[in-house]
């Protein structure tokens, strides 16, 4: 049986912290950045990079580490619903 709340809040913990790095990132130099990720994605991303301010950031780290946390934490539950033996 798979903690389900445990894996929430770890999984949506390390994409705030992957997110916030991504987003720092891409606040203090967005032309390298948005290099890096082109050559990752094999296309030019420079032209689609926008201006990152805190409030944006942390909004985001935020919103997306509560979703992603959320969605994990009930794919787990739901795993659980499914494997858990049931008696008769």
């Amino acid at each position: 049986m798979i903690k389900s709340r445990s894996l929430g809040l770890s999984a949506g913990t390390v994409t705030a912290i992957a997110f916030g790095i991504c987003g720092l990132f891409f606040a203090l130099a967005p032309a390298s950045s948005a290099a890096v990720m082109g050559w990752i994605m094999h296309s030019d991303t420079t032209m689609m990079t926008h201006r990152v301010s805190a409030f944006s950031l942390i909004a985001g780290v935020v919103v997306l580490g509560v979703y992603v946390g959320l969605i994990v934490g009930l794919i787990a539950a739901f795993y659980n619903r499914l494997t858990t033996q049931r008696t008769a």
